[in-house]
């Protein structure tokens, strides 16, 4: 897939910056407009997917299981396709001007993350967090999944959440209730340990909106809250365990809460 929607003007001034600037992320001002350009990335190791496969397999979560990225040209096109199919069903994406052998430009949507957010703006937590879940509820809607539904992949700008970061296709190798049940266990899992509001208040939250999504999804979630209800019991200091500790502790906590609630169907907002 190769094609351009920038102008001449536009396409000078990238091919410049593009031979004077290194890096493969690139934030650029082609005629006044805000655009990342992407360069290609390398080929995965097939050893990360093996490690993560098994700590998935150790867990009884196949959901978590890696799904292939393939990088280099291949990624590229997954990304452009996936780009192109979920700004078609109405998913807030970055609009992709141009796809070219060796790099992707899409419009700028901001740079600001939800975990940037939550980790450095402590009064509009609740907000940025009711915000990202209301999102991925609304890309379900839209019959799409994300796959690398994590916080840093979420920006939130100007009061509109845009997903980023397309280089996988979960429908490979997961049905889409499972790919979107992925969703929901990625976006805790990069956010739950942040939060000033504790699990039960959490658990809360969340079923205002996941008790909206298909069923089939809320019990494949309810299915995986029961496997990891035990990772509870970690321990909740960073020092000196390490971030990845502590997020499956804050995600498996409020899973567990989320598990015990009683309210059968809905909660009002």
């Amino acid at each position: 897939m190769h094609f351009t929607l920038l102008s001449t003007q536009q396409q000078t001034e990238l091919e410049r910056a593009l031979a004077q600037q290194q890096g493969r992320v690139l934030a650029l001002e082609l005629a006044g407009e805000a655009v990342i350009v992407k360069r290609q990335e390398g080929r995965n190791r097939p050893l990360a997917y093996s490690l993560l496969n098994l700590l998935a397999r150790s867990l009884r979560q196949p959901l978590l299981c890696a799904v292939p990225a393939p990088g280099g040209a291949a990624g590229q096109a997954i990304e452009a396709r996936r780009l192109q199919t979920l700004h078609a069903a109405g998913v807030l994406v970055p609009e992709l001007l141009a796809a070219q052998p060796g790099y992707l430009v899409m419009r700028n949507v901001g740079k600001t993350s939800i975990d940037h957010l939550l980790a450095h703006q402590p009064a509009d937590q609740r907000k940025v967090w009711l915000a990202g879940l209301n999102a991925i509820l609304a890309t379900h809607r839209c019959g799409q999944a994300l796959s690398q539904a994590f916080a840093r992949n979420i920006i939130f700008h100007a009061g509109q959440v845009h997903f980023i970061d397309f280089e996988d296709d979960p429908l490979s190798v997961l049905s889409l209730a499972e790919a979107q049940s992925r969703d929901w266990l990625f976006y805790l899992h990069s956010t739950s340990y942040l939060l000033r509001a504790g699990p039960a208040e959490q658990a809360q939250l969340l079923a205002r909106y996941l008790r909206q999504d298909d069923p089939t999804v809320q019990q494949l979630v309810a299915r995986s809250a029961s496997t990891l209800a035990w990772l509870r019991h970690l321990p909740k200091q960073r020092k000196p365990w390490g971030r990845d500790v502590i997020s499956l502790q804050g995600a498996a906590a409020t899973l567990h809460a989320y598990r015990c609630l009683d309210v059968p169907g809905p909660l009002a907002p």
